[in-house]
């Protein structure tokens, strides 16, 4: 083999260049002419922890009112 063509070949990957780098966030577009990032978690870990059961306001959770008083 050519040892000019074998450099050419190795050469291949510095002259492509490395592949793109992945969104991390939407960048949205608003009507105002403002932008809003919105940012993209596939990993799930981070995602917030559950709420706390005193900062819930479920109907089942809450105190009755007592109505004589």
């Amino acid at each position: 083999m050519n040892p000019v063509l074998l450099g050419l070949i190795a050469m291949v990957p510095m002259m492509v260049g490395p592949p793109p780098a992945q969104e991390k966030s939407i960048v949205a577009a608003l009507c105002n002419g403002g932008t809003i990032n919105i940012p993209l978690n596939d990993s799930g870990k981070d995602q917030p922890a559950p709420c706390a059961m005193k900062g819930c306001h479920a109907g089942n959770c809450r105190k009755k009112f007592d109505l004589a008083q």
